[in-house]
């Protein structure tokens, strides 16, 4: 059975139209550690809800709390070199976007930032998006950075948002936790700063250099 999302009517109308549909949207996390696209372990605090069908292709996975139109937390599983960091569905099915700006093995963090800016800016329709606060962090055990991020999107809703990354192996690996600022985001960031304390590479990611 599909976990209900918390939080408002429009997350779960969406919920009953995709069960509607004949599939379930959703699968339950449940507050143990867990691998997430075979690269990155991480132990969440809460019960989050997996997107089955995430809004973006990519080498990416997504979790909300109460449904991806208030917050979602996307898992970068090993962006590789030459591969933008996700796009939209909706993007990617419309032949006369031009490609999208892509990820480079040899980028620096100031680089990955702007690449990151410029993702949003496309993704979400917006010139409203900015990233600051850069600095060195480690991330999952490894030498890494994290910047915030700020963008109103096309509803007019401001979102805030923190980037955690590493580059192993000439891949980028990470998560980007973002929501609607005024409650969404301040309320779950606790949450997510502890998972991502938690956060360990894997397989491949953990023998890369």
């Amino acid at each position: 059975m599909t976990p209900p999302i918390r939080g408002t009517g429009t997350a779960v109308i969406l919920l009953l139209l995709a069960a509607l549909a004949g599939c379930a949207p959703f699968s339950l996390v449940t507050p143990e550690r867990r691998t997430v696209g075979g690269a990155i372990s991480v132990e969440p605090g809460m019960r989050w809800n997996r997107m089955e069908m995430a809004p973006y292709q990519g080498r990416v996975e997504v979790w909300t709390l109460d449904g991806p139109l208030l917050n979602s937390l996307v898992f970068f599983t090993g962006v590789p070199d030459g591969e933008p960091l996700f796009v939209s569905r909706a993007l990617a099915s419309d032949p006369k976007q031009e490609k999208p700006p892509v990820f480079r093995s040899a980028m620096n963090p100031l680089e990955i930032e702007e690449l990151f800016t410029a993702t949003i800016a496309r993704n979400f329709r917006t010139a409203i998006v900015s990233a600051t606060n850069l600095r060195p962090a480690e991330v999952a055990g490894t030498p890494g950075f994290r910047f915030e991020t700020r963008f109103v999107g096309r509803d007019e809703v401001e979102r805030a948002g923190v980037f955690v990354g590493t580059v192993r192996g000439g891949k980028l690996y990470g998560a980007w936790f973002q929501g609607a600022r005024l409650h969404y985001y301040e309320r779950y960031v606790p949450e997510v700063e502890k998972m991502a304390a938690s956060a360990r590479l894997v397989g491949e990611a953990a023998s890369a250099r």
